[in-house]
């Protein structure tokens, strides 16, 4: 039994010999995953490790006319000397380009954020480039916010995309100021014809009472004519 057992050891150690680069290995893989993984603070940041004298790209996915705001920062890691010379320089710098490869944004980064607000005119992959021309590794937080709505820039050809807006615009303008006139015109027209309706209306009466004065006043006087005639030849 004793022989037995002590294979049973022997194996097992075998065993668990051969599972120790496994676990390494899987320990490494984890730790790279948590070093890659966006770090919750005040904003979303992914720290990126770029080694001395070499180039780490990322890109992001964005469409047209989409508001958004790159951040960089080098973070001091522990243990690392202070990097950079009298103005803070850490020798790091930073590049985004667009689809087309046309460069958008350049500068040197230092531990302070240093932020570039975009607004995309052409959609598609947009790439931030880092290059570490330090003798040491050095490590990069790189966050990238975009808003949830899009809006367009308009440059130098405003005028050629508002102009016929402006055109249709000054022709509804010159239009309704001709509807207005018309509608003053004819308002005008219509007092007038009121006022005229109103004099004729009265001319009427005054004209009717004279007639009716006239025919009383004629009823009138051929009585007596009549009757004073009667009367002198002695038929009354």
């Amino acid at each position: 039994r004793a022989p037995s057992t002590l294979l049973r050891m022997a194996a097992q150690g075998s065993i668990a010999r051969r599972r120790r680069p496994r676990d390494v290995t899987w320990r490494i893989v984890l730790l790279a995953v948590f070093v890659a993984a966006p770090v919750r603070g005040e904003s979303d940041s992914l720290l990126v490790d770029v080694p001395a004298s070499s180039k780490r790209c990322v890109g992001e996915q964005f469409p047209d006319g989409a508001l958004g705001q790159w951040s960089f920062r080098v973070v001091a890691t522990p243990g690392s000397p202070p990097a950079g010379g009298p103005r803070g320089e850490t020798h790091v710098r930073v590049t985004v380009k667009d689809p087309t490869k046309r460069l958008l944004f350049s500068e040197a980064l230092t531990h302070e954020a240093a932020q570039f607000p975009f607004t995309t005119k052409i959609p598609g992959l947009h790439k931030a480039c880092i290059q570490n021309h330090a003798a040491r590794s050095q490590r990069v937080a790189l966050a990238v916010s975009t808003q949830g709505f899009s809006v367009k820039e308009y440059g130098a050809d405003v005028g050629e995309k508002l102009g016929p807006i402006s055109k249709q615009l000054d022709e509804s303008r010159n239009m309704l100021k001709d509807i207005a006139a018309e509608m003053d015109r004819a308002l005008k027209r219509e007092t007038r014809e009121r006022q005229t309706a109103t004099a004729t209306e009265s001319r009427i009466e005054t004209m009717g009472f004279v007639s009716m004065a006239v025919l009383i006043g004629l009823a009138l006087w051929q009585i007596i004519y009549l009757r004073s005639f009667f009367r002198s030849k002695k038929l009354l």
